[in-house]
């Protein structure tokens, strides 16, 4: 069970301070709580025995405001430090879990779905917070604070009245370490449910617009229902035994009030006990329910959060396979060459090569186009370029060294990346555009904007360049987030332009004016384009053709038409069905 604080002992180290003062005022607070009883003890005795006064009544009065005051800043302070150090835990951690996301590669999200990330990342996170902060306070009053009523119970009261009272409370332990097991593990039951309901929720959420066009919504509503209905029923079995504690300290208590009123009234009529002791003792004894319940609560609170920091770990534990190394060599500030030696990869469980003795050499300022069939190996070769998979067979060297040896941060700080799928963030054109430079200028902005074709777009959307995009882009067409994207390359003017069939969703007209600004302003800039449509690579200085994770024809234009192969007789179909469409 306390476990929990060994795992968190990197950060209770940290704020070791702020923990010893928040304890002590804490106590300080349990100490101040224990007088009052007393306080009424002395009332009931001495209105008993006729010796009251009005001086001694104020006095009696003024103490206990006393007290209240000073009680209610002192809880202010452990308040304020305990919790306070328990939501700079729990922002830490996500600070942490946030960036070792970050770091992950493309395997590690193969293996991790996106909804068991987040649950991890709100409902674990939160749990492991709340041990930092009201796991404390509840071990805490459950042994000082037990203790301070204990010591007023046996020592200025009965000896004898306490023991005889106690008797039932051994139960309460006995039934808080056989539900605290139960408990570990039904939550850990819960929250694994939990983070397969919010991957389907996210699943259906995002995918709502397919779901929809194949008329799917009824079967969709009933998936998520059972995933619903999973989470549910485990969150059933864990209140199921979280809500056996309750009736447990119930019954115990109420056995030990009986006790405590049997024999109390017996010692008063033999004068071994006043009436105001025995009153006293009552609240006492009701006060002892509290650190009695918080010790429930502690076992319950940290075996949550236990459960919670390991699922958490689990995670943090993982390492990208893309491994840094250990000394980084330097390579510059340009990218001057960029090789690929007999490359060969295959996917994970690919069972297959996805890319086969790829070679090629791209200098500076060259511009190098890759096309295939669905499925060739093209955006492998870009991945590969990116480090997002480790290589395992041949070599890729950036200026002469292989890629291995070259720290990733200084590897992907030469390449602007436009992908297939065009991530856009909630937020205005503008800010999407200036995502990839920090402190672009208006200048630079609209620059990429007339690069990217994308300037008679902005004058259709309704507040321009501060048109909120909505999540995804969902507010634009396909065409305009390709173009978007286009725009936010331009904008980091980066050595290496990498454009992932960018092209494919924009009509001739619009990719020809691409193209040609793509010529005119990185014209000593290197650039490499994967396309389906072979216009879009038309101009370049290489064109690999791949087929099977094979290069099977290679050259500039001219040459592979010449060839009279697979590319040129795809260029010849497509400029075909161009002119039927009206297309060129």
């Amino acid at each position: 069970m306390f476990s929990i604080f060994f795992k968190l002992g990197w950060f209770i180290k940290k704020h070791w301070i702020k923990y010893i003062v928040a304890i002590t005022f804490l106590n300080v607070a349990s100490f101040i709580s224990v007088i009052p009883p007393k306080i009424l003890e002395l009332g009931i005795d001495e209105i008993i025995n006729k010796t009251i006064t009005r001086d001694s009544l104020l006095r009696l009065i003024l103490i206990m405001l006393l007290i209240t005051i000073i009680g209610y800043f002192v809880s202010f302070l452990w308040t304020y430090l305990l919790y306070g150090t328990g939501n700079k835990l729990e922002y830490t951690i996500r600070k942490n879990y946030f960036e070792h996301l970050l770091k992950m590669d493309n395997k590690f999200y193969e293996r991790n779905v996106v909804g068991d990330l987040m649950a991890r990342a709100t409902s674990d996170l939160g749990q492991v917070a709340q041990t930092a902060g009201y796991g404390i306070l509840a071990l805490t009053d459950a042994t000082v604070y037990l203790v301070f009523i204990l010591f007023m119970m046996m020592y200025t009261i009965s000896f004898k009245l306490t023991i005889v009272s106690l008797i039932p409370l051994p139960f309460i332990v006995i039934g808080v370490k056989i539900l605290g097991d139960r408990i570990h593990k039904s939550y850990t039951e819960s929250q694994n449910a939990f983070s397969a309901m919010n991957n389907k929720v996210l699943e259906s959420v995002s995918g709502v617009r397919v779901v929809r066009a194949y008329v799917q919504e009824e079967d969709d509503i009933k998936r998520l229902e059972g995933s619903a209905m999973n989470a549910v029923n485990k969150n059933i079995n864990l209140i199921k035994v979280d809500a056996l504690f309750d009736p447990l300290f119930k019954i115990v208590f109420t056995i030990a009030y009986a006790i405590a009123f049997s024999y109390g009234i017996f010692l008063v009529f033999n004068q071994e006990l006043t009436p105001g002791q025995l009153v006293s003792f009552s609240v006492y004894l009701g006060m002892l329910g509290w650190p009695m319940f918080a010790l429930g609560d502690a076992v319950n609170v940290m075996q949550r959060g236990n459960a919670s920091y390991d699922r958490i770990q689990n995670i943090m534990s993982q390492k990208p396979e893309v491994e840094e190394p250990a000394i980084p060599e330097y390579v510059g500030e340009d990218l001057n060459e960029l090789t690929f030696e007999h490359v060969t990869f295959s996917y994970p469980n690919g069972g297959f090569n996805a890319i086969d003795e790829i070679s090629f050499k791209l200098n500076k300022g060259k511009t190098l186009g890759i096309v295939g069939k669905t499925g060739s190996g093209k955006t492998t070769i870009l991945r590969q370029i990116l480090k997002q998979y480790k290589l395992l067979h041949g070599a890729i060297r950036i200026n002469e060294i292989d890629i291995k040896d070259i720290d990733t941060k200084n590897v992907r700080k030469f390449f602007g990346y436009v992908p297939q799928e065009h991530i856009l963030f909630t937020g205005t054109v503008y800010k999407n555009i200036a995502f990839g430079k920090k402190g672009a200028t208006e200048e630079e902005i609209n620059k990429a904007i007339d690069m990217a074709a994308f300037r008679k777009d902005i004058a259709f959307l309704d507040n321009g360049l501060d048109t909120i995009v909505g999540e995804q882009g969902v507010t634009l067409s396909g065409g305009q987030k390709q173009r978007l994207s286009i725009a936010r390359a331009f904008v980091t003017n980066p050595e290496v332009l990498i454009l992932d069939d960018s092209l494919s969703a924009v009509d001739g007209t619009t990719e020809r004016m691409i193209l040609k600004n793509l010529k005119i302003s990185r014209k000593d800039k290197t650039t490499i384009i994967v396309a389906h449509r072979l216009s879009a690579v038309e101009h370049s200085d290489e064109i690999i053709v791949l087929d099977d994770g094979k290069i099977i024809e290679r050259g500039n234009h001219e040459q592979l038409m010449k060839l009279n192969g697979w590319y040129a007789k795809q260029y010849i179909h497509q400029q075909m069905i161009y002119k039927k469409s009206g297309d060129m």
